[in-house]
């Protein structure tokens, strides 16, 4: 006699925290990003990310994966703890985004054509280990 076959069942999602939107606000106003869909739109710059993605953030729908979240958190300068889970201490008084400011990424970003644009955004995707690879693969003669 065989067993029935039954479905797998679909892992819980999480719902994000809901005053993690707020947080991120937070952190995008201490930085001088610009407010409401110029901030959405910095926030795809500066991660080099479609802007869909920085707005599902803001509205709470999502919240980053694990190695987005590091990257918000040493680019801001914050701690893990308060932007997930608003535990401790924001940071320091916020002294600028690591490495850049704003308004120079932005530059920075706008020298880029859509496809060099799109090749940083699949390179960020990638482990660290196949970043290494790909590096070495492009710069070798």
């Amino acid at each position: 006699m065989t067993k029935p076959k039954t479905k797998p069942k679909k892992p819980k999602k999480h719902k994000p925290d809901p005053e993690f939107p707020n947080r991120l606000n937070h952190l995008c106003d201490s930085a001088a990003v610009p407010a409401d869909r110029g901030r959405v739109t910095a926030v795809a710059n500066i991660f080099a990310v479609a802007r869909e993605t920085p707005r599902l953030w803001f509205l709470g729908k999502v919240m980053p994966e694990i190695p987005r979240l590091i990257e918000i958190v040493d680019t801001f300068g914050t701690t893990l703890d308060w932007l997930v889970l608003g535990r401790g201490e924001v940071s320091a008084p916020y002294k600028g985004l690591k490495n850049q400011r704003v308004g120079e990424e932005k530059a920075v970003y706008e020298t880029l054509s859509a496809q060099e644009r799109a090749v940083i955004a699949a390179m960020r995707e990638l482990s660290e280990k196949r970043r290494a690879g790909l590096l070495a693969l492009l710069t070798e003669r």
